[in-house]
Order: structure tokens, then sequence, then C-alpha cells
């Protein structure tokens, strides 16, 4: 299970759509949260001495206001019943997010895509980009949106999906999943993507395609999804052994982004569980390209975990 929650915040309300769920997560696992609050360093030129308004005059304005939200939302989590601890720091966001990750073994980090820009705020979609490609810790990643539930508000999740093509770097999602489908008692949905028949035609030289009863494709697509539904059999046996009970499979036809993202729209309350990367080819999908959909579009939280290729 992770040791602690890494909770980015710029004092922005849009980076704070990350704490209901960061809320939800700790209050049920019981694991402690660390916030941090990381201010870009002061422009050179911003500084006017005729006003006595020095660089470290203002970076020091900078942290005091940032200690002060921090502690803000620290009152709003006290009925997590876990821990809350804070740290501002002046400097990259990414870099920081990133190097604090590192001190605990088993941080998650759990962050919103969007947020504001400007002195004392970042981007938060640039920046959760860039801690996705740095960082080799797990990342809950937020899709805010301007309306959408507030830092204190309440959320649920049902469901955990869970999208695999076949290869073990996919599956180096589960040992993080599973711990959370546990404590939050999710039902974890298993998903493979299988292509339709019509992909097969891509996949084969024009030529040789030309030249194939088109029933053989059929055959092609019945053969992928006897070995896909043997493939989720065997991974629901293996979640049976960690102690996992609620699984179901889904198997799926078509692109692997679009097809995940219909199941995604039918089945609210979740929350989606993959890597970043996976193979690509018949029968499998690069997982970097399908995570970044789903991460943009999806709008439900992801997790996602970057796996060495």
């Amino acid at each position: 299970m992770f040791t602690r929650i890494l909770v980015p915040l710029d004092g922005s309300e849009l980076a704070e759509q990350s704490l209901p769920y960061v809320r939800l997560l700790a209050s049920a696992s019981k694991i402690p949260i660390d916030l941090i609050s990381v201010f870009d360093p002061i422009p050179p030129g911003l500084a006017d001495p005729d006003y006595v308004l020095y660089d470290p005059q203002i970076s020091a304005n900078f942290r005091d206001e940032a200690v002060a939200y921090l502690d803000k939302i620290k009152s709003k989590l006290s009925d997590t019943g876990t821990p809350v601890s804070s740290a501002v720091y002046e400097g990259n966001p990414a870099d920081h997010i990133i190097s604090e990750a590192e001190k605990t073994p088993d941080t998650l980090i759990a962050m919103a895509t969007h947020g504001r820009s400007g002195i004392g705020r970042w981007m938060m979609g640039s920046i959760t980009d860039n801690v996705l490609h740095g960082t080799a810790n797990p990342l809950l990643i937020i899709h805010s949106r301007e309306g959408d539930a507030e830092g204190d508000a309440e959320v649920s999740l049902k469901n955990v999906i869970v999208p695999l093509d076949g290869s073990t770097m996919a599956e180096q999602i589960l040992p993080h999943m599973v711990p959370v489908a546990q404590s939050l008692r999710l039902n974890v949905i298993l998903t493979r993507v299988t292509p339709s028949i019509e992909s097969y035609y891509r996949f084969m030289d024009p030529s040789m395609a030309a030249g194939i009863n088109p029933d053989r494709f059929e055959e092609f697509a019945g053969q992928a999804d006897a070995d896909a539904t043997n493939y989720l059999d065997q991974m629901k046996e293996r979640l049976s052994k960690d102690g996992i009970s609620q699984v179901e499979s889904r198997l799926l036809r078509g692109g692997a982004a679009d097809a995940i993202l219909n199941l995604v729209d039918g089945t609210p309350d979740s929350l989606i569980a993959l890597t970043t990367h996976g193979r690509s080819g018949v029968g499998r999908w690069v997982m970097g390209s399908v995570a970044d959909r789903l991460v943009r579009h999806a709008g439900m939280p992801v997790l996602v975990v970057r796996v060495k290729v």
C-alpha cells in the first residue's frame, strides 16, 4: 500500500479538485497526507530598491502566503483521521514534486491537470505532464474543470477500470491498484480491447489481404477474442489470489482509447488504473497514447504508473 499521498497545490480552486479524492483514499486507508506548494523564483527586475522591495522580501511574502494557504487546506483535511503535513519551496514545481516524492518509498502523487498561471501559480496541465514523464512514483490525476466539485465536496468511487493489453508492462499497474481497490471496496473491471475486423486489413500487406476470404478475418477476430477472454480469466484468477473477489471482465473491440472511453462513459463513479507503456501491434496497443487520451478525455480520476520499456 502507499505510505503517503503527496498533494501539489498552486492555490487555485481547480488544483484543489484533487482534494476530495485524496480525502476519500486517506480516510479509507489512513495514509498520511503531505501537501506541497512551489512558487516560481522571483524574476530579475521585479524587485524595486526604491521601495525597499528586494528579492528576499518578495520571496518571503510568497512563502508566507503559501504557508497560510496550506494551513487552511490542512484544517479542511483534519476529518481524515490521518496526519497532514505541508511544505513550501521556491523553484521549478515539477522538479520539486518529483524529488519530494522520491524521498519516501511508495509515495502516491495526487494532482489535478489544470490550474492558474502566473507568479505563485503554475499551469497544472504542463506540470502534471512533466511529473508524469519524470517520476517513477504512481500518479493519481484528476481532470479538473471550471464549475466542477470544489475541494471540500464529497465524491464516491464504486469501480476501478483496469485496461490491459496482454503485456507484462501493462500488468505492472496491478500491485498499485489492488490495495486501492481493497481499501475503497471497489468493483474491479478488467478490460481488454481487440481489433475490429477492419483493423486486420491495416496490419496486412494489401496484396495479401486482397487474396484472403473475408470470412478468414472473422476467424482472426474470433481467435483474438478467445485469446483475450482466456487472458482476462487468468488475470481474474490472479486477483482472486490477491484477495480481490469483486472482479468482472469486459472484452471490447475497436480502437483502444475510444473503446475504453465508451466503457468509462457508461460506468460512473469509476477510477481508471493503467500504465503508460505497452506493446504495439495486432491485439496490443501503445499504452502511452491510450493513457494520454484517458487522462485528457475520460473526466474521471486516473491512476497511472510510468514503466520502463
